[in-house]
């Protein structure tokens, strides 16, 4: 009887600690975080208009950033925007002109920015990146032994050589058209110091007229081979006879073939 007294004594304290512990928990003060109020000085829309597909800009308001992407098989060279702001909000006079050379940004990079200011006296300045649904451009290599490089004569200027590439994915969506390929285009030859000698004729062609989507470089058309013109056109020896690595940048996408090419000059 005395143990069962004990029992239940020690019954009561438990409930009696457990219902304490839920009153203070209860009793505990919730803090209330402070509104803040959304800045005026905002960009609500961003899209690219200069073309038939819809072309929207992700916005992201906390790290003031606009990306936009564009889709597979679309190479634009120049992007026209069309910004909306916030009621309230102005953007700076100039900014929303057209983004020009393409290639170029994608090269090189470059900050493209949109400055805003608000009437309740807020400020920010969104930062753009564009970037591209285009596939990697990965190319078969000319030469298949990195020690036995594939031979270009380059002696005679009548001979017509040319390096024809074909990409790794068969159906790689070049445009395939000359005019085209010379604006979003770019190919060189790399000798071992670094040192570029670039091609001013780039060709692409695509299936279903050809098995396999290939680039086309004719050696000729590299700056400085050819001087003069008419009777007093000369062929010179650029570049120098020697091993060459073949640089090729498709819009967004470039690669450098792992092995290289020679030339040689019998003369």
């Amino acid at each position: 009887m005395k143990n069962q007294l004990l029992t239940i004594q020690k019954f009561k304290i438990a409930i009696g600690l457990l219902l304490s512990s839920l009153y203070l928990s209860s009793c505990t003060k919730t803090e209330i975080q402070p509104y803040e109020p959304e800045s005026m000085a905002r960009i609500s829309s961003f899209k690219i208009v200069n073309t038939s597909k819809e072309i929207i800009g992700a916005i992201d308001n906390e790290t003031k950033t606009i990306t936009v992407t564009l889709p597979e098989g679309l190479y634009m060279t120049s992007l026209e925007p069309e910004i909306k702001v916030a009621t309230g909000a102005t953007l700076k006079q100039g900014s929303d002109t057209l983004i020009t050379n393409m290639v170029d940004y994608f090269t090189k990079g470059r900050t493209i920015q949109y400055p805003v200011t608000a009437t309740d006296g807020s400020t920010a300045t969104y930062t753009l990146t564009v970037k591209s649904d285009q596939p990697a451009l990965h190319m078969q290599e000319v030469s298949s032994d990195p020690n036995a490089p594939v031979v270009y004569d380059q002696t005679h200027g009548y001979v017509f050589n040319f390096i024809h590439i074909n990409t790794v994915q068969p159906n790689y969506p070049f445009i395939g058209n000359y005019e085209i390929d010379l604006t979003i285009a770019r190919a060189s030859l790399v000798d071992k110091d670094g040192k570029e000698y670039f091609f001013k004729q780039i060709t692409s062609g695509t299936p279903p007229s050809i098995s396999n989507s290939y680039i086309e470089l004719p050696l000729n058309s590299i700056e400085g081979r050819m001087t003069g013109s008419g009777s007093s056109l000369q062929y010179n020896k650029v570049p120098a006879a020697g091993d060459y690595y073949v640089k090729v940048r498709y819009y967004s996408r470039e690669e450098t073939l792992k092995n290289p090419i020679r030339i040689i000059y019998d003369n």
